[in-house]
Parts: C-alpha cells; structure tokens; sequence
C-alpha cells in the first residue's frame, strides 16, 4: 500500500525567517534607489511609512483568514507615495519579497526531507503573500525534494482555513485519507484535521522523524 502524502509548513519547521528592522531597511533602501531611477526623488522615512500603513492594512484584512497578493500590497505602498504605474508594482514586489527577511533551512531539514522523499510525495502549505520560499528552496538545492507547494496567495485565504488544504490536495491528486500535514502551529494542524487529513504536531523535523 503506498505510502501517504506528507505536507509540510514552510518557516518554522523547514525554514527559520528572520524579519526584522535591518533586513526591512534592507528592502526600503533598494526601493528607495530604484524608484531615484526612475525619477521618484524620495526618503527613508517617506518609503518606510508608506509601507507601514500598506502593512497595516494587510494585517487588517487578514483577520478573518484572507491573504494578499504580495503586488496588492506594493501597489497600496506606491499608492500612498502617490505613485500609480504597475511596472513599478512588480519591481517593489519582487525587492521585498527577496530582501525583507533572511532565511536559511533549519537544522537538517535538508538531510531529513531527503531521506523523506525517496518514498514520500512530499509538498509544503505555507502561508505567504508571495512565492519567496521557491527562490529561497532553489538557493539551497531544495526545490526538487517536493512535488507540490502551495502558497496561500495563490488560493486567497490562509491556513487554517480549508480551501488551501483543499487546493494543496488537489494539485497533488491526492484525497485526505492519503494525506499528513505537519506544522509547528496547532491551529494549522487542527484545519488539516477539519478536511478528514492526518495532522501531526511537532517542534522539529528532528523530532517528526526521531532524530536525537
């Protein structure tokens, strides 16, 4: 009988993200010197608050489960810079969602979700409102090792809600009986659960597989 499906949560299990006061500097100032290019003479603080109150909003929205597109949110932050032009929108998209953050694999999650894959499916459900993690997985020699991702800006809501357990199933044409979704996060374990999936609560993929 085959083996089931396993899915897996993205950060804090596969990878560690590190989003903080430096790496959004990193991001506003490589905005700020592309859009000097193109003839947009502004500051820090300028693009620092306009991308606050785009991110504020997004937080906003998000409360009852939904998820933005990560050009949604860059098009709010040039809006509120009084900037219209979608050229623009795809470029800032693309600077933050590469330099917003770092990210680097946890532990040996690489060594694990290679022995993993040679007789499992394996996909990752992850909530994110842009598709970094495939660059940060193709960085790291990563992205072959899981025949699906699914990301929740690409189904508009965000675990726990069924719809991207659902999608991630159906990509992977699987049912929910045949099918594990691990997480760190309970909530996200327990909406797996909600779609007839197996959910497995863990700290670690060290402690998923028994690694000592």
């Amino acid at each position: 009988m085959p083996k089931p499906n396993i899915f897996l949560d993205y950060g804090g299990l596969i990878f560690n993200y590190d989003f903080n006061t430096r790496t959004l500097f990193r991001a506003h100032n490589l905005a700020r010197e592309h859009l000097d290019k193109k003839g947009f003479n502004l500051d820090l603080d300028a693009i620092s608050s306009a991308h606050d109150k785009a991110i504020k909003a997004y937080l906003e929205a998000r409360r009852d489960g939904t998820e933005w597109h990560m050009d949604k949110i860059m098009g709010l932050m040039l809006r509120n810079l009084g900037i219209h032009s979608p050229d623009l929108v795809s470029r800032m998209s693309t600077l933050y969602k590469l330099n917003d953050h770092d990210s680097a694999p946890k532990g040996n999650a690489k060594e694990i979700l290679t022995d993993l894959a040679q007789d499992r499916r394996l996909g990752i459900i992850s909530n994110l409102p842009h598709d970094a993690l495939v660059h940060e997985l193709k960085r790291y020699g990563m992205r072959d090792l899981f025949d699906t991702v699914t990301v929740s800006y690409q189904v508009g809501v965000r675990k726990p809600h069924p719809a991207i357990y659902l999608e991630a199933m159906r990509r992977a044409k699987v049912k929910p009986s045949d099918s594990v979704f691990v997480s760190h996060e309970d909530t996200e374990v327990k909406g797996a659960e909600a779609v007839g999936m197996e959910g497995v609560l863990t700290d670690s993929l060290e402690e998923m597989v028994g690694v000592k």
